[in-house]
Parts: C-alpha cells; structure tokens; sequence
C-alpha cells in the first residue's frame, strides 16, 4: 500500500480565516492609523488607581498621544492599608497573596468600567488596556544579593481577569518582560519617555518624583537606546509614611505645607544621604522595601535623634531634593541647554518644586503639563504607549507586556 502525502498550499487568506477571532481583531488594531489605550498605573504611594484614555498613532519616536481623559480613584481604606501592609510584613501569607492578586485585577476592572460608563465609552471603543499592576516587591540582584539568582520583581493585579471582566484585550506584566531580558525591570519611564518625548532640538530631563524618584535623560538628536534612567532614592514614600504616622487621617503632606511648618534637622539630612544606595553607580533602581520609615527612625534611634512632626518631615522632604539634584547634576552636558519637566504627585508639594528648583538653578524647570499631559496621568499614559508599541511596532527592543485575551 503506497500512501501519498499532499503537501497543502501555501496561502496566507487560507490560515487567517482559521485564526483566533480575537488574533484577528488584534491585527486589525495594529493595522489602524490611531489606537484608544488605557492606561491603569497604581504607584508606590499605593492610595489610588490613574485611569488614562488616551489616544495614540504611530510608533517608535514617531509616536503622536492625545490623552482624552484621565481620572484617579481613591482606594478605600481597607484596600490602602492591606497593599501598604503587604510591602512591610517581614513574612508573606500565600494564600492571601494569591488572592489579592485576582481581587486587585477585580477592582481595577470595577473601576475601569465605571470611568467607561461616566465618560460615555463603550469597551467596544477602547483597543487597548495597560496595566501596570501594583509593586509589591522589587528585586535586583545588587539588592536581594543571592548567589546564582536572576533580577526579579512583582506586581498583583492579573491581567487575564482584567480583560475577561472588561472585555477589552489587556497587556501587562511590563517588568517582568523587561527582567527575561536580562534587565532590572526598573525604572521602565526610559522607554516611554523616549517613545512621546525626545526631540532633536534640545536635551530633556523628565523627572518622575512618585513614591521612588526616577528621571530619564533624553539627549537632543540621539539614537542612543535604551535612554539613561534611573531610581536616585526615595520621592514621596518616606514623606507620606511620616504623615501618615503623626498625623491622623492624612495620607500625604498636601502641598508640603507641614514641612513647610518645620525646620530641616542637618545632622539626620547628612545620615540618611550616607546610606550607600546614594553612592552608587548609575542605572540603578530602587524600592520602597530599602527606603522605609523604619529606616529613617532606626537612624534617628542609632544616634539619640528626637524632632518634632513637622521638623522630621521638613528634613525627608529635603533628602528627596538633595538626593535627586545631587544625581541630575552629575549627568548635565557642559555649556549645553537642558529643560526640566516634572511629573507624579511630588510636583504638587511646594517645597520639594521650590528646593529643587533653587537646587538645579539656572535650568529652566516645569511641569509635564508644558509637554501635554497632566503630571498625575504621565505614568498610565506611558503604560499606554507601551502596549500601543507592543501591538504595533516595528522596534523589538520596545516590546514589553504580556498580551491577556478575553472571551470572544
């Protein structure tokens, strides 16, 4: 008996009516001349969720963004105070972390829907989702220092549950991709800063002061890629962990007006500076698991070091400026214009913009609100570009995120 085999023809119309529906409509999405991406980004501030609409076309440098809409939904205090608790505990219970890490994806989803219903959007008008997730832990090797082991880091909040309960095909696990590369997964705003904010013209310097501060230097007309970007230290985390410790009911020193209300303790100014994270090398990343409020009052303990509320957070809030103009100033080009622009919730407290800009003077500083976008929606709108480029770019180097599908 002799069996013949024929071979089947080659024809590409052939195989795509025999593709996943929704791999269909994933090509249609990056074959359109602009994309609608949401952005979801949750910091290290933990209190709330940003939810970006934001328009996007092109890839590359050649990205163009129109952000529609933007909301923050305060989390409740349950849910704040059992992310902040997850960050502190010196030993993890599994089971609850593996069910905060579907219920979180829940909420985001909860919220998700209700800012589609207020702004009249339908997830059937809505490409994209991005999420970031929400930190836990962070882990480069030059921290967790274990022998043989790669960089690691984690953030809850699952992708599939967000895309099976919105509906919409939903791209997360940015940092995880970023640390398969071999990378540190931190700070990732290079590629989104490179991606809607480099020009040719003149060299930038944005500055991100969330919980950790991050600033990506972006070079007139280079090709230089990835960016130079990094963690120079704490941001916001130590203030609001002061705050909140003293003050009962606030979360945030709201436009640094208690800080303001202080005095700068120079002697622990000069302690805390010396914590060896500040010596090192750049890139480098960081988290909030070395830069906690334990850190800072073990100092203070170490060296019999009492100071009333205001005092103590008028000295953190002037570490953040010192720790941050202390590394820009180490990469500025001689005789060359830079411009500064801030983002994240450290460009609402006057005396961090206020010591950083006497602390950087002459150069000309401003707000991410010069470029466009709002300094509280910069990093869900960064997310969104990021999935935009995974799902249409050309540069492979670009391409962060896992790709999580919902029932067709």
């Amino acid at each position: 008996v002799m069996i013949h085999f024929m071979e089947a023809p080659c024809d590409d119309s052939h195989q795509k009516n025999h593709m996943n529906p929704l791999f269909k409509k994933l090509e249609r999405i990056a074959e359109k001349k602009e994309r609608r991406v949401i952005g979801l980004m949750s910091g290290t501030s933990m209190d709330g969720l940003d939810i970006a609409l934001c328009r996007l076309s092109g890839s590359g440098p050649e990205t163009s963004f129109e952000l529609e809409r933007f909301t923050t939904v305060t989390y409740p205090a349950g849910v704040h105070h059992q992310l902040i608790a997850f960050t502190s505990a010196a030993f993890l219970d599994p089971q609850l972390l593996c069910v905060w890490h579907t219920h979180l994806a829940h909420i985001y989803s909860d919220y998700l829907n209700d800012a589609l219903r207020q702004w009249r959007v339908t997830p059937d008008e809505v490409d994209l989702v991005a999420s970031h997730g929400q930190t836990l832990f962070h882990a480069p090797k030059h921290k967790h220092n274990l022998e043989g082991m790669p960089h690691a880091t984690m953030q809850i909040g699952d992708g599939d549950h967000i895309a099976a309960r919105t509906g919409i095909i939903t791209v997360s696990d940015f940092r995880q991709r970023d640390t398969a590369r071999g990378n540190e997964g931190a700070p990732l705003a290079a590629y989104g800063d490179y991606l809607l904010f480099s020009t040719r013209e003149v060299n930038r310097i944005l500055l991100n002061i969330g919980g950790i501060s991050n600033f990506t230097w972006l070079a007139a007309g280079s090709d230089t890629f990835p960016p130079l970007s990094f963690d120079t230290g704490p941001g916001n985390t130590l203030i609001d962990a002061a705050t909140r410790k003293h003050f009962d009911g606030m979360k945030y020193d709201k436009g640094g007006g208690l800080a303001a209300r202080g005095k700068i303790h120079y002697k622990l100014l000069q302690l805390l500076k010396q914590h060896p994270y500040f010596k090192k090398p750049a890139p480098k990343s960081t988290g909030f698991e070395v830069f906690h409020l334990n850190w800072v009052e073990q100092c203070m303990s170490d060296y019999g070091i009492e100071l009333p509320a205001e005092d103590l957070l008028a000295t953190l809030t002037r570490l953040t400026v010192d720790t941050v103009s202390d590394q820009i100033r180490l990469i500025l080009p001689d005789g060359e214009p830079v411009e500064v622009f801030v983002s994240g919730g450290g460009a609402h407290n006057n005396m961090v913009m206020k010591g950083f800009m006497e602390s950087i003077d002459p150069l000309p500083v401003s707000t991410i609100d010069a470029l466009g976008v709002s300094a509280d929606a910069k990093e869900a709108l960064l997310f969104a570009a990021l999935a935009n480029e995974l799902v249409c770019g050309k540069e492979t180097r670009l391409h962060l995120g896992k790709i999580s599908l919902p029932d067709v």
